[in-house]
């Protein structure tokens, strides 16, 4: 005789049981590790893909220690304050017959000095290169006392004179003095020809998104001389878009895109209070110590952001549940909490 319709019920809740007793348990492990793992997709961090998140990057380089960039071109950066970088050659005639200005006068906020050898003749051996960089190298640290002396510098090959050391040796040499050879060369008279041509590099360098730059001589004088007026009107178009366009000097735009390319994010933890996350690096964080920009999600809540890595403290204001911040690659945990806590 089967058995009663009842029996069979108490029969299947005894059996359900266990399962229950298991799911339930199951989520109470489940909402306690939630409190002690990393919410991934709160913490979503990233490296912006330049620095403060504008569209691209322009370089201004000024090659040859010409006068016209003490008289003419410098004033106008400072006066704009757009960044220049000039590759210098501190044992020639024109860098000696302003050297008191480049050494006091010049040096500031936004120029920057880079290597084009001591004397601009060339180098046919290792042995000249070697002579050519290091004294170079000591004028550029004698006018910037206050920086570390073995910092990245920027290294400009001098043109229309020999140069028959080999790669190998030309490497090896820059390497000695922490030198990074800029970018290909474009500039007026050679590639750019017209005040057109070389506004509408402005677009380009904007349409790409990455980096471009352009090198003068002489400005309004000297030799291979480009129009005051010309001058001035890229740096009113570059004015212009300066929201969007990062106007850096060549060693930087090189450090933020190694630290960029190489270095991983790692969320160590990420509750309703706390964000905790460090930027591994694979490379010599002495030589390559630029702050990269990052965002992080926060949570909702949040109005501004404490944001604190090693000593360095401050405070950021919250933007769409998004936090925007500079970081530096390999300098400790950068922990991130609510304004205020």
């Amino acid at each position: 005789m089967p058995p009663p319709r009842s029996s069979k019920r108490l029969l299947t809740l005894f059996l359900f049981f266990p399962v229950l007793a298991s799911l339930l348990t199951a989520y109470s492990q489940c909402a306690e590790d939630t409190t002690s793992q990393p919410n991934i997709a709160m913490a979503t961090t990233r490296i912006l893909k330049w620095r403060d998140d504008k569209k691209a990057v322009f370089l201004l380089c000024f090659d040859d220690s010409a006068p016209s960039a003490v008289k003419l071109v410098v004033p106008e950066l400072k006066k704009r304050k757009i960044t220049g970088t000039f590759y210098i050659n501190p044992g020639n005639g024109p860098y000696k017959s302003l050297k008191s200005d480049w050494e006091t006068t010049v040096p500031g906020p936004g120029i920057e000095y880079a290597n084009h050898t001591f004397t601009h003749v060339g180098a046919t051996s290792a042995v000249q290169l070697d002579q050519e960089l290091a004294p170079c190298n000591d004028e550029i640290n004698k006018c910037y006392p206050d920086r570390n002396p073995k910092r990245l510098i920027s290294f400009g090959r001098p043109g229309g004179v020999p140069w028959t050391v080999s790669p190998a040796e030309t490497e090896a040499a820059l390497k000695k003095y922490s030198l990074i050879e800029r970018p290909p060369f474009i500039g007026y008279p050679f590639q750019i020809k017209t005040q057109e041509q070389m506004l509408s590099y402005v677009d380009k360098t904007l349409a790409s998104g990455e980096m471009e730059q352009l090198v003068f001589h002489g400005v309004g004088g000297d030799w291979l001389v480009t129009p005051f007026e010309m001058f001035t009107s890229l740096l009113d178009k570059l004015e212009e878009h300066s929201s969007e366009l990062w106007l850096t000097d060549p060693i930087s735009w090189h450090q933020y895109l190694t630290e960029r390319k190489l270095s991983e994010i790692k969320i160590l933890g990420s509750t309703s209070s706390q964000i905790k996350l460090q930027l591994v690096s694979d490379f010599d964080t002495n030589l390559y110590d630029l702050p990269l920009s990052l965002s992080t999600a926060v949570p909702k809540a949040w109005k501004s952001c404490s944001i604190q890595q090693g000593s360095l403290k401050a405070t950021y204001p919250v933007i769409d549940g998004q936090v925007f911040y500079q970081a530096t690659p390999g300098k400790g945990e950068i922990i991130i909490e609510p304004a205020g806590a």
